[in-house]
């Protein structure tokens, strides 16, 4: 297959490459055809090894990385983080104008702590200290969600239990506080 993977990428073929990628069941021909996708420059074509480099199965990481080590992807990957920051740079001055005409912006951002940051023995009745969102709220952070993190574990049935959060933030920036948009 994998000559017809090399095929498919002289013919500029990147939907049948796309196709392949999305719809076999052969791990292996997903990650020729991803590579195919990134040699024909292809965004499309990163998130597959990217993500396959996570997989639990060592041979499957082993190719997505000798994939992702691959020239042609450092390549892209600095195009796109490039139009990232090109992107980001023209938010960051819509937001200054915005502030400058009175307007609201935001910031946000998600922290993980883990159970035993949150959950302590309250002796004294007054509830519990959380010492990091405590100094985040000092630099005007806001928590607006959070979502519990849990490990499941087998013990006779299914059971869950509580190994620590992630906590969604949001800072309002004032006016005068514009250059702290420069750091994010």
């Amino acid at each position: 297959m994998r000559s017809s993977i090399n095929d498919l990428v002289v013919m500029h073929d990147a939907e049948t490459l796309y196709d392949l990628m999305a719809k076999d069941e052969d791990w292996m021909i997903q990650l020729d055809a991803a590579e195919g996708l990134v040699k024909l420059h292809d965004r499309r074509g990163l998130d597959f090894p990217l993500s396959a480099a996570e997989s639990e199965e060592k041979d499957v990481r082993r190719v997505a990385r000798e994939i992702l080590d691959a020239p042609e992807v450092a390549r892209l990957q600095a195009e796109i983080d490039a139009e990232q920051r090109r992107a980001l740079q023209g938010k960051l001055q819509t937001a200054k104008k915005r502030l400058a005409a009175g307007r609201k912006v935001f910031q946000y951002k998600m922290v993980y702590l883990p159970a035993g940051d949150i959950l302590s023995e309250d002796r004294s009745g007054e509830g519990f200290r959380v010492p990091e969102l405590d100094e985040a709220g000092l630099e005007g952070w806001e928590v607006v969600n959070m979502i519990p993190r849990r490990k499941q574990v087998l013990v006779g049935s299914v059971d869950d239990h509580f190994v620590g959060a992630y906590f969604l933030l949001k800072k309002e920036i004032a006016p005068e506080e514009s250059a702290e948009l420069e750091g994010a």
